[in-house]
Parts: structure tokens; C-alpha cells; sequence
């Protein structure tokens, strides 16, 4: 396995004019809990997410997009050493590189953004990228992907922290609660939630339930102390005091004097999702198009996608799957699914794969990543009733971003699901399944028996066609998984080095670090302070 694993898949798919669906796209995008941007076929910068804006800490999207041109940027060509992946990007290929140190210092010098707050260990990436194409199969656009792990499941905790606070709003805040409902530390969380949000969890609480008091005022029907508790709060407490902060200076009786005077008005309940204090919440399908319409630009707008998406409706039935499901998964025929597979009723995927938490979550309308999930092909096949006989991929792994889209009214009108290959095995099944167990099982003690058994072949036998086929012995491919993933935690400076070996199965000092030191060419602590310059 290489240092930076290059994926590369040739995407050829086209669809209605893409001119027509970019603000559909762009939307779509905008939902993505990682920075996200997208480029002309010239290398120009025409969108970022409102993620992107905040990883790095970018007060004004006018400062990328436009003027960055990133086919002609020396830095990211030359000294970042980018030019043959963005060859190759903009020549129509699918590629993720991996593990790639984020320049926040040249961004911040470029773009006169705040100073990062992330810490070292945050500064490393997967970076995906994709071509659009247009209806006459010219390239339209690459869309660029920033996942890194830590951050990116640092920004779900948050998520995570942000809905609990929506949805018990009417409750006394409690920030143990909310860092137990999390799994983080109250100190850490307050942290994470700053970074992300802009402000702390009980500023946050505050705006919601200021929003909330102000719907409630609405209602002349009753007294202003009424509408405070009606919302959970002391009309002479402290919220009081923070209502005139948020609204201006405007008391609670000033503030009523400013709207509308129809008795018995109701405040207008948020919907699923809904966002206080301009959070971006869920994409929204207005009714500036008939339902028809609207669902038919969603759906094409999936199309455009080169890597595999499904939708499926509030009930769990699917609706739709783009062509890139039916490529990478080698699916011929559609009427098997469409129409009779419904995800929260499959057993298969909810039990044997151990997925209902996920699939339960997401059909509530929050916003799921379920990490390096095996795609199970043979089932796929099963329900498609067909396999060719040259597709040789035997196994591909996934993280799937699952994500609600509301209708007009606010309520769960589809749940659309992104799949992101990791990796995938191809080649002689005996081999796929062979490496595809050793990267399963890298924190084990190595046991040729076993990988034999799970290729189905005698262990003499398998070490012959193993060395053909890849070019090394098991053990050697094992050892070099093994390589990846020390360096990988040496990257965290939140573990020493000793924890850093401890991590990934090891006893530091030790026979590794002598081999670490062999096949890298420096000492672990060397390797650590070669990726802090």
C-alpha cells in the first residue's frame, strides 16, 4: 500500500443541462458536514459550503470564490506538490488522496482569515474529488471534498450536541446532560461547540429560547409572564434580561408593541430540523415547483453525482438510485427494488449488519455518517437477480452520509444517502477476500491459518497466489497495514508515542519500532517531528 493511496475511477455518466440544476446542487452541497468546495472546468472556485467557512476560519466566501484559481496556484501545485492529482481531476477521474496536511498558515496569510484554532492533529485530510459533466459530456465541474476524521467527527459531536439542545429547549439547561447525551467532557464539548457554532452551548440555548418567547409573545391571548413560562422561563429571572439583550433593547412589552395586534394568534411551531439563531438546518424543497417538479430536479440533480446516492422516502421506501449505484455495484435491472425494498423493514441491514441505530436516527431527521460500512454485494445481486461474470469486485467498503430534506412546510419530505468508497477489492476473488481480511483484522496477531480459511484456499497455496497477484507475501501486506496505521496515530499528538504503538497493537520499545525504523527510514519520534515542519 502506498504512502498517499490514490482511488481512481473513471466516471462517465451525463445527465439533463447542468446549468439548470446548480442551485439545486449547490444546495445539496451545503447540507455536507465537511468542507465542500466546487470548480469550473478552468480551475476557477464558483462555490464553498458554509463549513468550509468556518474550518478555516473565512468571514467572507468572496475571498475564494472567483478569484482562486487552483489549476494555476503555485503553491498548491508546486509546494504542495498537487499538479499530477489536479491533472488527472480535471481530465474527468474520480480520486481521493489521503492524509494530506492542511496549509491553515497559507490560508490565513492569503485570506487574512482569523487564526486557526485547531489543534495539529486536525490539519491532516482525505481529500475526495469528482467530476460533473454536462449533457454534451464536456466536464462542468470538479467538486472537492475535505474529510477529515477527527474534525469531521468532531462536527457530528456537535451536531449531536445542537440537536439535543433543540429539542430540549424547554428545559433548564444543563451542560453535564448534554456532554453525557455526547460522550464528551463538559469542558471539551463547550470547546468543540465554539469552534463549530460560533458561540456556547448556553448561548445557543439562549437564542432558541428567545425565539421561542418571541413566538409565544405573538399570542396576545396571553400575559407576558404567561408566554415566558409557557416557554420554561422566569418572566422576572434572568431571561429576561437576556430577551433585551437579543432583541435590541427591547423589553418583552416593547417588543409586543411591535407586531401585529390579532388576538388569539398562535406562534408558528419549527419545523423538523429548523435551526435557531441562523444555523443552517436541512435542505428544503420550496414550492416554487410543483411536487412533480421539485422531485423530479432532486432526483436529477442526484443523477449528476458520479458516485453512488439512493433516496428514499419518510416511510423507508427507496425512491430513487442514481447510475452510479447501478455501475459500481454492477445492477442491470431496478425492478426488482423499486417500489418493494423499504430500508427500515429490511432485517438484513437493520440486524445482521447492525445498522437500526443509524437507520433509526436517520429517519428522525438527524444527520448520520455511518463510517467504512462493507457494502454487502452478494445481497445486491440477490435482490437484482443478476451478477456478471467479469465484474470482479468482490467487496467495497463505504463511509454513507445519510441526510433528511424537508419539504415547504418543514416536514421529512426524502432521506438522501451518499456513499463514499474507502476502498475497494477487486481481482481474483480468493485474493480480494484475502486482503479484505488482513485490512479487517490488522490489530491481531497475524495467523495464516485463518486468512486461508477466510480465502478458501490451503495457506501454501494462498502465500503462492497472494505474492502473484500483489507483488509481496500476506505477512508483508499485513506489516505494511500495520505501518499505515502507526503513522497515522503518530499524527496525534494527543498520544505519545509508547500510546501511539499501544494503539495499533504494539509494545514500544519493541521489535516494530526497529521495524517501523527499517521500512520508513527514521525513528518513530523522528517521523513524528518530520510531520510537524
Amino acid at each position: 500500500m502506498s504512502e498517499h493511496d490514490l482511488h481512481n475511477q473513471l466516471a462517465d455518466s451525463s445527465f439533463s443541462p447542468l446549468a439548470e440544476q446548480q442551485d439545486f446542487l449547490f444546495a445539496v452541497l451545503e447540507l455536507f458536514p465537511f468542507p465542500t468546495e466546487v470548480f469550473s472546468s478552468e480551475g476557477v472556485s464558483l462555490f464553498v459550503n458554509s463549513v468550509f467557512l468556518e474550518f478555516f476560519n473565512l468571514p467572507d466566501p468572496l475571498e475564494i470564490v472567483g478569484k482562486l484559481n487552483i489549476l494555476q496556484d503555485p503553491y498548491i501545485n508546486n509546494q504542495l506538490g498537487f499538479s499530477d492529482y489536479l491533472r488527472r481531476v480535471f481530465s474527468g477521474e474520480i480520486l481521493s488522496y489521503y492524509n494530506i496536511r492542511i496549509p491553515f498558515e497559507e490560508i490565513s496569510y492569503r485570506y487574512q482569515s482569523q487564526p486557526s484554532k485547531f489543534t495539529e492533529e486536525d490539519m491532516y485530510q482525505d481529500i475526495t474529488s469528482f467530476p460533473l459533466w454536462n449533457e454534451d459530456g464536456a466536464l462542468a465541474y470538479v467538486v472537492t471534498l475535505f474529510m477529515t476524521k477527527r474534525v469531521y467527527q468532531s462536527g457530528l459531536d456537535v451536531i449531536k450536541a445542537r440537536e439535543y439542545i433543540d429539542t430540549h429547549w424547554l428545559d433548564d439547561f444543563d451542560l453535564d446532560e448534554i456532554a453525557r447525551h455526547v460522550g464528551l467532557s463538559r469542558h471539551h464539548l463547550a470547546r468543540l461547540f465554539k469552534r463549530f457554532i460560533g458561540m456556547t452551548p448556553y448561548s445557543y440555548y439562549q437564542e432558541i429560547k428567545v425565539g421561542k418567547i418571541k413566538e409565544a409573545l405573538s399570542d396576545t391571548s396571553l400575559s407576558i409572564r404567561e408566554a415566558f413560562a409557557s416557554c420554561g422561563a422566569d418572566y422576572g429571572g434572568c431571561f429576561a434580561k437576556a430577551f433585551k439583550i437579543k432583541t435590541g433593547g427591547l423589553t418583552p412589552s416593547q417588543y409586543r408593541k411591535t407586531l401585529p395586534n390579532e388576538p388569539g394568534d398562535k406562534p408558528r411551531n419549527m419545523g423538523v430540523g429548523e435551526k435557531a439563531a441562523g444555523v443552517p438546518g436541512p435542505l428544503r424543497l420550496t414550492s416554487q415547483y410543483s411536487e412533480y417538479e421539485t422531485e423530479k430536479r432532486l432526483f436529477q440533480t442526484a443523477e449528476l453525482f458520479p458516485i453512488p446516492i439512493q433516496i428514499f422516502k419518510p416511510n423507508g421506501d427507496i425512491a430513487f438510485v442514481n447510475d452510479a449505484v447501478l455501475r459500481m455495484w454492477n445492477v442491470l435491472d431496478t425492478s426488482q427494488i423499486m417500489g418493494k425494498y423499504n430500508l427500515i423493514n429490511d432485517p438484513f441491514v437493520n440486524e445482521q449488519f447492525g445498522l437500526r441505530d443509524y437507520i433509526q436516527r436517520t429517519f428522525r431527521g438527524e444527520v448520520v455518517m455511518i463510517p467504512d460500512i462493507r457494502i454487502p454485494l452478494e445481497n445486491f445481486w440477490e435482490w437484482y437477480k443478476t451478477r456478471s461474470a467479469v465484474y470482479d469486485i468482490e467487496a467495497v467498503y463505504s463511509d454513507i452520509l445519510n441526510f433528511p430534506i424537508l419539504n415547504a412546510d418543514g416536514e421529512m419530505a426524502y432521506v438522501m444517502s451518499i456513499f463514499f468508497t474507502r476502498r475497494i477489492y477487486q481481482g481474483r476473488a480468493d485474493i480480494a477476500k484475502s486482503r479484505e481480511y488482513l485490512e479487517n483484522h490488522w490489530r491481531e496477531e497475524f495467523n495464516l491459518a485463518n486468512l486461508a480459511e477466510a480465502a478458501g484456499l490451503s495457506p501454501s497455496h494462498l502465500v503462492r497466489q497472494f505474492k502473484k497477484h500483489t507483488g509481496m507475501t500476506p505477512y508483508s501486506y499485513y506489516q505494511e497495514i500495520k505501518i499505515t496505521h502507526l503513522k497515522e496515530a503518530l499524527r496525534n499528538k494527543n498520544l505519545n508515542i509508547a500510546q501511539a504503538f499501544i494503539s495499533c497493537g504494539f509494545r514500544y520499545p519493541g521489535n516494530f519500532a526497529r521495524f517501523f525504523k527499517k521500512r520508513v527510514g527514521m525513528t518513530p519520534s523522528q517521523y513524528r517531528k518530520t510531520m510537524n515542519k
